[in-house]
């Protein structure tokens, strides 16, 4: 199965695995392209919740085919 996206507000995208689980993404609001921020590689295991810890490049792939540009966050 895949990690699915569903944009709420033009500033946060809600992410969802299969057992219903949930993370938002915060994205940049008012930009163009679409800007999302996640935590970076270095922080990725400490910043989300650990049904995420090894999926990073799914959720990059993700946000990507959702038409945003991906950026690193160092904010926790």
């Amino acid at each position: 199965m895949a990690l699915t996206g569903v944009a709420e507000w033009k500033e946060i995208i809600v992410v969802s695995d299969e057992e219903g689980r949930t993370y938002v993404v915060n994205c940049g609001w008012g930009v163009e392209p679409p800007s999302a921020y996640i935590p970076s590689a270095a922080n990725w295991q400490r910043d989300v919740p650990a049904w995420l810890h090894h999926r990073r490049d799914e959720m990059i792939a993700l946000l990507r085919a959702m038409q945003h540009i991906v950026h690193d966050s160092e904010l926790a």
